[in-house]
């Protein structure tokens, strides 16, 4: 895994899935960077009123689509809801360290347990233990934590990795399509599964 610093960018942009999948399609239709951020940024095909959270969407949800290769961004486009969601939460990961991180180190924890949630205390914990062994996190609010706490729960239920449940989010085994588990497998990238399925 390429270990990139850790970043807050999952704040102001967690799951969006909808516009994610019109990207996907210009990607699969075979534009280019430049003709996508026209597209979106310019033509406003993403609908989003301000320029600069346009120009910034555009950018976050680029980044994660260019770490899927042709087959799972075909998958992540054309395939079964639930895939297609998972597909997006696996290029998170793929592209955001510290939301990797909170993935095997608090979600594969609650998967594997018989505690099977998330508490508001699992991420302040999880988040205080990285303000106290990375300089980037240090220097984060209270305010900024609390997004990114908003942010993290948001992906899970929104990606089907979760359910809300008052406070907590109660972690699901999700089930993806089996060609899909096979080709990650295939490209090395068995860690993903292991963290996000339990697998």
């Amino acid at each position: 895994m390429n270990r990139k610093p850790y970043s807050s960018a999952i704040k102001k942009t967690p799951f969006k899935y909808p516009i994610t999948k019109k990207i996907a399609k210009l990607m699969l239709n075979g534009l280019d960077r430049e003709e996508i951020y026209k597209e979106c940024f310019e033509n406003n095909y993403i609908e989003i009123e301000s320029p600069d959270r346009r120009r910034e969407i555009t950018n976050v949800l680029y980044g994660r689509l260019i770490a899927l290769d042709p087959f799972l961004l075909s998958q992540f486009y054309n395939g079964d809801i639930a895939t297609s969601k998972f597909i997006l939460a696996y290029a998170i990961a793929k592209t955001d360290t510290l939301f990797f991180d909170f993935m095997m180190e608090v979600y594969r924890e609650a998967l594997l347990s018989d505690k099977n949630y998330l508490s508001i205390d699992d991420f302040d914990q999880f988040f205080e233990t990285k303000k106290q062994t990375d300089l980037i996190v240090a220097k984060w609010g209270d305010h900024t934590l609390q997004c990114m706490t908003k942010g993290y729960r948001n992906i899970l239920v929104d990606s089907g990795l979760g359910v809300r449940e008052r406070r907590n989010i109660v972690v699901e085994r999700m089930m993806i399509h089996p060609s899909v588990e096979e080709h990650i497998r295939e490209i090395g990238d068995n860690e993903y599964l292991q963290v996000m399925l339990g697998r």
